[in-house]
């Protein structure tokens, strides 16, 4: 039912849309059963995209992002297009733009957090693409955990169901090397639930997103919160320095304002992916990551909230350029 149900979400055929234990599982399985070898992911992400790549036993290239998208640069790919795979990264919510990687013939979107952006045309996606959504407590519509799996054909949702169902094809017998990455039912109930109320969700959301956005308009300190007819959980700071996020950081911390690094460590610098080449050197994923914070955002956020950690920063900031 809940298959069913996101495919009405999604406008597309409900045999292409897939139920999973959770996001990290649907990549890999989709990697796991697409063709080629070696796949580029960016440097800039969390690390359930590089892990779900390496534990399908692919080869995980890291490659830089772009400094205004925060999305893979694809630079420099384009002759390999035929024979690599793509697992490009929509940011904290980012809608996925299926027309940025069109010259590729095998993509797999880490697109966790977009669930408030129905994508355009969904039901065109090619033969060997697949998008994977999070239902996970921390994202829109969440349902505790779990994830939606959209498929580009009958033969790659066939493959999956097949892989989070110990490799059986019907039989009770592994005609590939699947694992159990079945949703429960217990999460899939939650998942009607939290679907059936989208537009109460929306609602919320959206709230606290224009209230976050109007009050930081005029700010000298950079803010990213998505407001373009979409809703998603997070309000992101970029500061000038990783010194000066730190010590923002800090300060919060003193004054019982919680905040959060998403990605402070790229995936080239954790040691689960030392071995994972680089296409070049990776600035932008270096920059991103040490200078920006997440703030508290949440459904029902109040306005004397969002002041007070605005203020607050301001306060701190001053005391940071007065101290330097």
């Amino acid at each position: 039912m809940l298959e069913n149900e996101y495919a009405n979400y999604l406008r597309m055929d409900p045999s292409l849309v897939v139920a999973v234990g959770n996001a990290t599982q649907a990549l890999q399985g989709l990697v796991a059963i697409s063709e080629p070898e070696n796949w580029y992911c960016p440097d800039y992400t969390f690390s359930a995209t590089g892990l779900a790549v390496v534990n399908a036993k692919k080869i995980l290239h890291l490659c830089d992002v772009g400094l205004n998208s925060w999305k893979i640069d694809t630079c420099g790919l384009s002759k390999l297009s035929d024979s690599i795979g793509l697992v490009p990264v929509m940011p904290f919510g980012a809608e996925v733009c299926f027309s940025d990687y069109q010259e590729f013939t095998h993509v797999i979107i880490d697109a966790a957090a977009s669930l408030g952006r129905v994508p355009p045309k969904v039901s065109e996606l090619k033969s060997n693409w697949g998008v994977v959504y999070s239902l996970h407590a921390t994202k829109v519509l969440g349902a505790g955990e779990g994830a939606i799996a959209v498929c580009g054909s009958h033969e790659m949702a066939k493959d999956l169901r097949a892989w989070i169902n110990f490799g059986f094809f019907g039989e009770r017998e592994s005609k590939l090397l699947g694992t159990n990455a079945k949703m429960s039912e217990f999460n899939a109930a939650y998942g009607l639930a939290s679907l059936r109320n989208f537009s109460l969700e929306q609602d919320l959301w959206m709230s606290s997103q224009e209230a976050v956005s109007q009050l930081t308009k005029d700010k000298r300190w950079k803010t990213h919160v998505n407001t373009q007819a979409a809703f998603q959980p997070y309000w992101i700071a970029g500061f000038r320095s990783g010194e000066e996020k730190n010590y923002v950081q800090a300060a919060l911390f003193d004054l019982q304002i919680q905040s959060r690094c998403w990605w402070e460590i790229p995936l080239s610098k954790q040691l689960a992916f030392c071995s994972s080449p680089t296409l070049g050197d990776l600035p932008a994923s270096d920059l991103l990551a040490s200078t920006h914070l997440g703030l508290p955002m949440y459904q029902g956020l109040l306005v004397e909230d969002i002041s007070l950690v605005i203020d607050s920063i301001e306060e701190i900031l001053e005391s940071y350029c007065g101290g330097e």
